[in-house]
């Protein structure tokens, strides 16, 4: 090959090379024109790839504790409620737990920060989160290692600020430790405290934060007094012996001298059951566990205010570092349990308590069915009250009525007593004249000397006898004359129906009406007033017989009839005389109608008042052959 040929060759090669890479540069220019149309679509900015970049911050959180301890898991569900309130910019979380209270070699913050270097070596993370003084300080010794260009959010829940300025590109949070404000409201419930026993753990974490509790009890001008004990028998019996006036505040104690660890909860228990003095804790979630309560921290609400600032910082707006006050986390409940035990009156707790774990009560498990059945009996008694004075009202109203009705019907008979003076005088007549025949004829025996024992005798018999009738005379008379209230007794009523027609005997012959009873062999008992219904009796007689004035003698006719059904028994009087006038047809026992010319229609009123009274009815119809039927039905007294 010689040397033009093969500067040829390098000269195709090269004008190739050259094409090549137009090529390249063409099509770049072409994605880069692309990419550029795609920026500037509708809708879509260069700006919005950076902030899809941002939408998902990570944020990695180094807790001080282990994961089982239930203030740790509440902070997380505090974490988790402000993700769900961040929405478009919810994080990827990322928990790891120093556990540095059980484990205090200085080697294990070594192998745990060479974890974190392995672990995370290739993750972005954009912000670190320290919460506890032990996550801090490792945290403060170790970012480095973890993530040189992350902001750091120191937490605390103690009253000391964390050295965040020996951090670049760092924030503190620090929540109120708040002992005293939480002193202050239990004296409030036990005013007579002077004297506070902590107890404690002996780890360096639980040492160190005996400190500041020592501290805070002394500003409260209340006496300090660690129990220091060397496990947790010894404590036990320690606060078994607690003079009174004291409280036992259970500030930590997960480990003991021994090295032992003990869960909180358990630690708690133990120590509040056999605690002669009230047990208390800044933790909310402890209650239930056998303290007393009070002014403690909601370890959700300190979560979820850490959430919301981690998620600010993660995203580029840092703030400066702040410390919350122990209002902004703070709930105030009490055990209702040992409220009771320690004889405390609810009048005593803060306004606004709450108080859990009351014993089952009636009014506190069912207050609404309570107030409504005790509605329902308030509006049951009411009515009770009204019906029990309507009744009395009523039974007034019913005496009331009777003695209206006696009253009147006592009118009544008197005025048909005195209508019938001539008859009574006529009744009285005829005994008395027998007796005094009697006694004439007497006298002439035995002044001729003439009187046997025999007919001595036989005119005692006489005088006797017409002197009963005489008597029985009177007495019934006298007993129409009576005034008296409605009785309710047995009566025969074969026995009222002849009585009637005894007291009309003589006006009957008098007027020439002729009287005819039909009465029933078998005995007929009902419950009533004898006088009064005689009184009915007479008065529709007296009525029949007034009927039948005008038409001739030989037709005066009054019928009495009884019948008697197996539960009633029926009465009726039956006249010929013209019957009852359309006019007052169906109104005839209303009060003041009257066919009488000198009559005021009261009589047929009180007969209907005096048979309703006694449980019956009363009617009255004009007969088909002539002259009208009066009736009343009482019910029977049925012999059992």
């Amino acid at each position: 090959m010689t040397v033009d040929e093969g500067t040829g060759v390098w000269s195709r090669t090269f004008r190739t090379l050259l094409t090549v890479v137009a090529a390249v540069v063409v099509l770049i220019a072409l994605s880069l024109v692309g990419g550029a149309t795609q920026a500037i679509a509708p809708g879509f900015h260069v700006s919005d790839e950076v902030a899809l970049g941002a939408a998902h911050p990570q944020i990695l959180v180094v807790f001080s504790d282990d994961a089982s301890q239930t203030w740790i898991q509440e902070i997380t569900v505090g974490l988790h409620l402000a993700s769900s309130s961040a929405s478009d910019n919810a994080p990827a979380w990322f928990f790891e737990y120093l556990d540095a209270v059980r484990f205090q070699d200085p080697r294990h913050g070594d192998q745990f920060r060479a974890a974190l270097r392995e672990k995370y070596r290739d993750r972005r993370l954009d912000l670190i989160v320290a919460i506890g003084s032990n996550a801090i300080d490792m945290v403060t010794r170790s970012r480095d290692e973890i993530r040189l260009d992350a902001p750091v959010l120191l937490v605390t829940y103690g009253s000391v600020v964390p050295a965040a300025t020996t951090l670049p590109n760092a924030s503190s949070l620090v929540f109120e430790y708040g002992l005293v404000t939480a002193l202050a409201t239990l004296r409030a419930v036990f005013p007579d405290t002077t004297t506070v026993f902590v107890a404690s753990g002996a780890s360096a974490v639980e040492r160190e934060r005996e400190i500041e509790v020592g501290a805070q009890v002394r500003r409260m001008g209340l006496q300090f007094v660690d129990l220091d004990a060397l496990s947790l028998a010894s404590t036990v019996t320690k606060v078994a012996a607690l003079p009174a006036h004291s409280i036992l505040f259970v500030a930590g104690g997960q480990v003991d001298p021994q090295g032992n660890v003990i869960p909180s909860w358990q630690l708690c228990e133990k120590l509040a059951a056999a605690a002669n003095r009230p047990a208390v804790m800044l933790g909310a979630q402890f209650l239930g566990c056998g303290i007393v309560g009070g002014l403690m921290r909601d370890y959700t609400k300190l979560g979820r205010i850490v959430g919301e600032r981690a998620i600010a910082a993660a995203l580029g707006s840092r703030s400066p570092s702040e410390t919350v006050p122990l209002a902004s986390i703070a709930t105030v409940k009490f055990d209702g349990r040992q409220l009771e035990r320690w004889r405390v009156d609810e009048s005593r707790l803060p306004p606004g308590s709450i108080v859990l774990f009351r014993k089952p009560t009636l009014w506190q498990d069912h207050r609404n069915e309570v107030l409504l059945l005790s509605a329902g009996l308030l509006i049951q008694s009411l009515l009770v009250v009204v019906l029990l004075y309507e009744r009395r009202k009523r039974q007034h109203a019913e005496l009331h009525s009777r003695r209206s009705l006696a009253l009147a019907a006592h009118v009544e008979r008197r005025v048909a007593m005195t209508a019938l003076t001539g008859s009574i005088a006529h009744e009285l007549l005829q005994p008395l004249s027998s007796i005094l025949h009697n006694a004439e004829v007497a006298d002439r025996l035995v002044a001729s000397d003439r009187a046997t024992r025999e007919d001595l005798r036989e005119i005692l018999r006489d005088i006797r006898n017409e002197d009963g009738r005489a008597s029985q005379i009177v007495q019934r008379h006298r007993a129409m004359l009576k005034s008296h209230e409605l009785e309710q007794r047995p009566v025969l009523m074969q026995m009222v129906v002849r009585e009637s027609l005894a007291l009309l005997a003589h006006d009957a012959m008098k007027r020439q009406v002729q009287i005819d009873a039909k009465l029933p062999a078998t005995p007929c008992m009902v419950a009533g007033d004898q006088v009064m219904l005689q009184q009915v009796l007479v008065n529709l007689v007296i009525n029949a017989m007034d009927a039948m004035a005008t038409i001739p003698s030989a037709s005066r006719r009054v019928v009495v009839r009884q019948e008697v059904a197996p539960e009633a028994v029926e009465i009726s009087v039956r006249d010929w005389g013209p019957g009852l006038p359309a006019a007052i047809d169906g109104h005839v026992f209303e009060p003041f109608v009257t066919t009488k010319r000198d009559g005021i229609g009261i009589g047929l009123t009180i007969t209907r008042s005096i048979i309703e009274a006694h449980r019956g009815t009363v009617s009255a119809r004009n007969n088909a052959d002539g002259g009208a039927t009066f009736w009343f039905t009482l019910p029977r007294i049925v012999a059992a």
